[in-house]
């Protein structure tokens, strides 16, 4: 299904999210808000969903709450989400992603390229992971943390 999304964001992570968009179907429409040259409107294409293109926690969640427009969630076709597993809104999924059965992820999240969060493990809302980190069955990630690239979480672990 061909649609026009917005990208809130235009860093990496905003690159990020637009090769995830295309790859979803090429033919989706992308454009960019920016603070720098294109400033956020709440009337600007009002139907079209949003999804925050910036890797920063903090101003993730400062941005949801001046934002009016919906949020998409975005998983890459090459990742795997069990149909068990929650997605919550404005989360993005990227590349090679695994998210097992009953896992839980918040709003708002980024699960990184080659991710894997395992079965009834639960990521809180603004959470980013980099790449290659692995959260473990029935670990938890409270809200607002940064899992570095490889890093592991173990079960008995909340971090």
């Amino acid at each position: 299904m061909t649609s026009k999304l917005l990208i809130y964001g235009k860093g990496g992570h905003g690159k990020v999210v637009e090769d995830t968009i295309y790859q979803l179907d090429s033919n989706n429409s992308v454009e960019y808000f920016d603070d720098a040259s294109n400033p956020y409107s709440e009337n600007y294409e009002k139907e079209a969903e949003l999804i925050i293109g910036i890797g920063n926690n903090e101003v993730r969640k400062r941005i949801v709450t001046e934002v009016k427009h919906t949020f998409a969630t975005i998983i890459h076709p090459t990742a795997y989400v069990a149909p068990t597993a929650v997605i919550g809104e404005g989360t993005v999924v990227l590349a090679n992603a695994v998210i097992q059965a009953d896992a839980k992820i918040g709003k708002h999240c980024i699960i990184n390229a080659n991710v894997t969060i395992d079965h009834d493990a639960i990521v809180e809302d603004y959470v980013c992971t980099y790449p290659a980190a692995y959260v473990a069955s029935f670990a938890r990630i409270t809200e607002g943390q940064t899992l570095k690239p490889g890093q592991v979480v173990w079960k008995s672990e909340v971090f």
